[in-house]
């Protein structure tokens, strides 16, 4: 019998793979945002389409799709380091993520639709008030549990 650590990992990795696969063939990739480390510009539950893309096509500010340890993370671009990694981090993190090699990025996102409303990627990111609640997010834990848990303040941010 196969333990349940096991079988989760398992889904995983097969999910990584099948979403690898859909941008590889198709060029889009059509999914649902999980989590709230990218709060408040994608919230759990948004539709996300990423196109298919190298490390080369990606700018600092856009938001790629990557694979990090087996995982699929949708985190925004922030610098690019001397041994042509790419750092990334989540609007809500304080920290960055592990550097992520040139090969295991996978797709940017290009459109975003929150409760049958169409956002543009990228471009109502640099709003003040998103700035001002990506601030309060990274720094304050209750406004964190907040905006994940009220829909209607993720809302009021895009």
């Amino acid at each position: 019998m196969t333990s349940p650590a096991v079988a989760v990992s398992t889904t995983t990795s097969v999910r990584t793979e099948l979403a690898q696969d859909t941008l590889r063939q198709f060029g889009v990739l059509h999914m649902r945002a999980t989590g709230g480390s990218m709060l408040p510009a994608i919230a759990a539950g948004d539709l996300l389409t990423f196109r298919a893309c190298t490390a080369d096509d990606a700018r600092p500010g856009q938001v790629l799709l990557v694979r990090s340890q087996d995982r699929l993370v949708a985190h925004r671009l922030v610098a690019r380091t001397s041994d042509d990694c790419l750092l990334t981090r989540g609007d809500a993190l304080t920290a960055l993520d592990l550097p992520v090699a040139a090969g295991d990025v996978l797709g940017l996102l290009v459109m975003q639709q929150r409760n049958k409303k169409s956002l543009h990627a990228g471009g109502r990111h640099w709003m003040r008030r998103q700035r001002a609640a990506r601030w309060l997010i990274r720094r304050i834990d209750l406004a964190h549990r907040i905006f994940g848990r009220v829909p209607a303040l993720t809302a009021l941010t895009t």
